[in-house]
């Protein structure tokens, strides 16, 4: 009788119980994560689409009786599309600028067009409507000045119109297709282009013949990105159309939750075309995209740089960066040293009347560290379970298909799903039990974990692409389990990684407006909130304190991370 057989029933029994645990309750851990970010992700959007369809459809014919709807989802469809086709343009073109700056520049150059994803959306559009109010901008006050101008009262420009809201919305998400084509272009090499440049092509012709076929992955996807943000934008309507009746889909959603009771039918009838879109866009990237692996080019040193230094280069991205951040943040700055906005300038008349309100308002400063602490808790939660998420992604990986799958689904659903209508949809679920949190820290901290965690994940998971898997293979073959190399090998190769994704996602996290306004209580705000309450109250000298202080504290947020992650990880 073998070995086997002879065994007492009892070791027989531990010994598959040493299997249960190797092989089974991995994938219980897996389980546990598609319920629980399924039930974070999914559940807020089923339940407020079902509201939508209840008692026969008749949340929609309330909507098609709204006052407007027809100008709303017009204006909606218009910002959505003209902000991504201005985005993709000047994007792409700052990203080619980067790529021909000379040496000197380079680096500087290179992180210029990021600068408006540090400085707060609500910062920036409030920095330019100091600028470009029809009667008291300072720009426009001292465009009056010249001489084709000078009989005008008011202007020339009007940033309360729908041509200055896609403007302004097209530059602000300009810096999302920066980042993706960028990268594309420093990772791509220029084989192709100096073989171009040797048979006699112009560079305009290598650009757009060689370079952009070969940037179409990152262009598809950030147009994909930028269209959704579009789509559901949410800040600049919000504060430039509000003077001219200017609505958007997101603005009638957010009017929605100030009535009581709350007609989450309505809502989530208005949000399901946004939500059609966002998932039609995302299906639309897989097919257009297709085999990736044929825009996979070998990068390698060319015999010769086919791209120009061009100092002319380097005067498009100075232009971009006093457009977008000099300019708006130099404007706050005065804003918040003078008594009244008037439009006139008056170094004489600085005071600190302002910073010492603002810091002396225990509301003011409490929902300061309510930002902070909400944002610093969700990125906690987000790093974790990010990463994890992320190495189930990877091919390697031994877990079911199905669970990938579903994985990987839910790491598209949130990006598929504008802010405004996520945040509606948290309202709807988190007012009523089983988890009545809404009046507390907790509903923030559970939003934003909800709104990031496939940033985090995505994020992640291209760094753990980039790492390859020659190492683990190595720690295994030495002898290490999977703890131990998870954590002596893995997790110090990705530490850069991890604090770039850290980074990212407290900027957007401290930044959050729209679904941060959705969720609010009297009991729980955020900077962004109180931001827009002073607003409509008209201390706009307090609201430019706020805004520097939004700056201040990212600025500061982005340091700690890249400094947390400054270690290569190689001494291990």
């Amino acid at each position: 009788m073998s070995a086997e057989r002879s065994a007492p029933s009892g070791i027989a029994w531990w010994g598959n119980g040493g299997l249960m645990r190797r092989e089974v309750a991995p994938q219980l851990g897996w389980l546990l994560i598609i319920i629980v970010v399924g039930f974070a992700v999914a559940w807020p959007v089923v339940q407020v689409q079902v509201r939508a369809f209840a008692e026969g459809g008749s949340a929609f014919a309330r909507m098609m009786r709204m006052p407007r709807i027809g100008d709303t989802i017009w204006t909606t469809v218009v910002l959505a599309v003209a902000s991504s086709v201005l985005a993709v343009v000047l994007g792409t073109l700052l990203a080619w600028c980067a790529s021909l700056l000379p040496r000197s520049v380079r680096r500087a150059g290179e992180l210029a067009p990021l600068l408006p994803l540090i400085v707060p959306a609500v910062a920036a559009i409030t920095g330019w409507i100091f600028l470009l109010s029809p009667k008291v901008g300072y720009l426009n006050m001292a465009l009056r000045k010249l001489p084709l101008v000078s009989g005008l009262t008011e202007g020339p420009f009007d940033i309360y119109t729908i041509r200055w809201i896609v403007i302004i919305t097209g530059l602000l998400l300009s810096s999302f297709v920066y980042l993706f084509v960028h990268t594309s272009i420093t990772n791509m090499g220029q084989e192709l282009e100096a073989a171009a440049a040797a048979c006699g092509a112009s560079p305009l012709r290598r650009l757009f013949t060689v370079t952009l076929p070969l940037l179409r992955p990152s262009i598809i996807f950030s147009t994909g990105v930028v269209f959704l943000l579009g789509m559901g934008q949410f800040t600049v309507p919000l504060l430039l159309g509000r003077t001219s009746r200017i609505d958007v889909i997101t603005t009638e959603m957010f009017r929605l939750t100030l009535d009581y009771p709350v007609d989450y039918g309505l809502g989530a009838a208005l949000g399901f075309p946004i939500l059609v879109a966002g998932l039609l866009v995302v299906l639309g990237q897989k097919i257009a995209l297709g085999e990736q692996r044929r825009f996979v080019v070998v990068s390698a040193k060319a015999r010769y740089d086919a791209r120009q230094t061009r100092w002319s280069a380097a005067a498009v991205i100075g232009f971009y960066m006093l457009v977008t951040t000099v300019l708006p943040l130099l404007a706050l700055a005065y804003v918040s040293l003078i008594p009244f906005w008037t439009g006139t300038l008056d170094l004489q008349a600085f005071t600190l009347r302002h910073w010492k309100s603002v810091l002396g308002n225990a509301v003011l400063v409490e929902a300061v560290w309510t930002s902070v602490k909400a944002s610093l808790v969700a990125i906690l939660a987000l790093i974790p379970l990010g990463f994890a998420m992320a190495f189930a992604l990877l091919q390697g990986t031994r877990i079911p298909r199905p669970f990938r799958l579903a994985i990987d689904a839910l790491t598209t659903l949130p990006m598929a799903v504008p802010a405004s209508l996520m945040g509606f949809g948290l309202l709807f679920v988190y007012t009523k039990p089983p988890v009545q949190i809404y009046g507390t820290t907790a509903v923030l901290i559970v939003t934003y974990v909800t709104l990031m965690v496939g940033h985090s994940a995505r994020l992640q998971f291209t760094t753990l692409v980039a790492t390859g898997k020659e190492f683990l293979e190595a720690s295994k073959a030495s002898g290490a389990g999977p703890v131990r190399s998870l954590f002596l090998v893995l997790l110090p190769m990705c530490r850069r990684g991890i604090a770039a994704t850290a980074a990212l996602t407290f900027v957007l996290l401290f930044h959050e407006f729209s679904a941060s306004l959705m969720v609010r209580s009297a009991r729980t705000q955020v900077i962004g909130s109180v931001m827009y309450d002073v607003w409509t109250g008209g201390l706009y000298a307090e609201v430019a304190v706020l805004a520097l202080i939004m700056v201040l504290v990212t600025m500061m947020g982005v340091v700690a991370a890249v400094w947390a992650g400054s270690g290569d990880g190689k001494e291990t």
